[in-house]
């Protein structure tokens, strides 16, 4: 199990509903965190190398993401 799994089991969706769901809400927090640091260019350089590592991480197989796109709904 994982976030994505246990999102859709709780919400009774799909996980790619859950997938889209979350991938949602993480690109509209992003975009309100690189707003707000527009103007502090060093916080900003050192948020968008964190957020850079962050997803890479998470992207890695052990979240078993690949499995989850290929699933039919």
């Amino acid at each position: 199990m994982n976030y994505v799994s246990l999102a859709a089991a709780c919400r009774s969706a799909t996980k790619m509903d859950a997938l889209r769901e979350t991938i949602g809400r993480t690109v509209q927090a992003h975009h309100n965190v690189l707003e707000s640091l527009k103007a502090h260019s060093g916080a900003h350089g050192a948020y968008v190398s964190f957020f850079r590592g962050y997803i890479e991480y998470h992207t890695a197989p052990r979240y078993k993401l690949e499995e989850i796109m290929l699933e039919r709904e």
